[in-house]
């Protein structure tokens, strides 16, 4: 309790901040963050029926209650502050997020919504109920339409989540085209299930074929968990639409998330050429042509085994710890120049 009291004065001092800062100009409007992150298992502990999300619950396996629900959405929005500083993201994929309870709870619960956040989900078809979501600042961002994108392997396989499309207008001048991502894991074997993440990126690169196919200088931003990294098949599938800022990413680790010693990057953002700085013909440009992996203190922790560091996750095993994910956040910006 005493945590989140402390919790709430911070971010009530952050927004004061932030109103001072729009107050006397100081504030970067035209500075867009965007930013993806794969928060591992934000559930609520009700049962949801259909679901296979028992292991979620009071009774289940994890002992999941309110507490700890708040515990991690308090979390998950320390995060998104911090990625942007005094500037908060304008757009925020997530993903492994149950449903639109938790993420109403995220950004009502710790003030999130006091930043003009709304959110844009659907339900997908995953059997444990996790989803994928765009946050975003309302008073920066209009939707224009959203829609989910099923990426079906047919009645013999498993269903997975959807691929989340919204299309919107920036700051009431530039059109983006949104996708956020959760391919299907590699459980079972990288090799034996290399064919869905593949299914997943043909159906993703015919989504952005098809928008370049009307406007060759459309503005895509594709972010998620790919399960797959940037040398794989299924990421270097897209590499004729988009670019992907992972190959130049920079951070103080090399990779998103860690198993024992070996560092992998799933987390991605992938942009079409129209964002590519020197290469961008409209006025809405990268303000760098790499992503940033976010490295906060106390996202990681030293790690007893290995060498190195690791993450301070949720749980390590059955073990509640109160940290906040197996994966690190990804971030890039964008700004506009008008002198194009």
């Amino acid at each position: 309790m005493l945590h989140f009291i402390f919790f709430r004065i911070f971010l009530f001092l952050f927004f004061l901040q932030v109103c001072t800062l729009a107050g006397g100009q100081h504030l970067q409007t035209g500075t867009t963050g965007v930013l993806f992150y794969n928060v591992e298992n934000l559930f609520n502990p009700d049962r949801n029926e259909g679901k296979n999300d028992l292991e979620f619950t009071p009774d289940g396996e994890r002992r999941w209650t309110k507490a700890r629900q708040r515990k991690k959405e308090q979390n998950i929005s320390r995060v998104i502050l911090y990625a942007g500083k005094w500037n908060p993201p304008v757009l925020v994929g997530l993903c492994e997020v149950e449903d639109l309870s938790v993420l109403k709870g995220l950004i009502f619960n710790t003030g999130l919504n006091h930043l003009h956040y709304s959110v844009v989900h659907f339900e997908s078809p995953d059997s444990r109920g996790i989803d994928v979501a765009l946050l975003y600042r309302s008073d920066r961002f209009a939707v224009l339409t959203s829609i989910p994108i099923e990426v079906d392997f047919g009645n013999t396989e498993r269903a997975t989540r959807d691929i989340l499309y919204v299309k919107g207008v920036l700051d009431g001048k530039d059109t983006l085209h949104v996708m956020v991502n959760h391919w299907p894991s590699r459980w079972g074997g990288q090799v034996v299930t290399a064919k869905k993440r593949l299914l997943a990126s043909n159906v993703l690169k015919n989504l952005c074929d098809s928008i370049v196919e009307s406007n060759d200088l459309a503005n895509i931003i594709v972010m998620g968990d790919f399960n797959d990294g940037p040398a794989d098949r299924s990421i270097r599938n897209l590499e004729t639409c988009l670019h992907n800022l992972a190959v130049n990413a920079v951070g103080e680790v090399p990779g998103t998330l860690r198993y024992r010693n070996q560092w992998d990057c799933f987390d991605q953002i992938l942009v079409s050429e129209s964002l590519l700085p020197g290469k961008c013909q409209n006025k809405l440009c990268l303000s760098q042509n790499h992503m940033k992996i976010i490295t906060a203190p106390f996202l990681l922790e030293e790690d007893p085994q290995y060498p190195g560091m690791r993450l301070k996750r949720t749980y390590r095993g059955y073990q509640y710890l109160g940290g906040f994910s197996d994966h690190l956040p990804v971030y890039t910006e964008l700004v506009r120049d008008d002198s194009f």
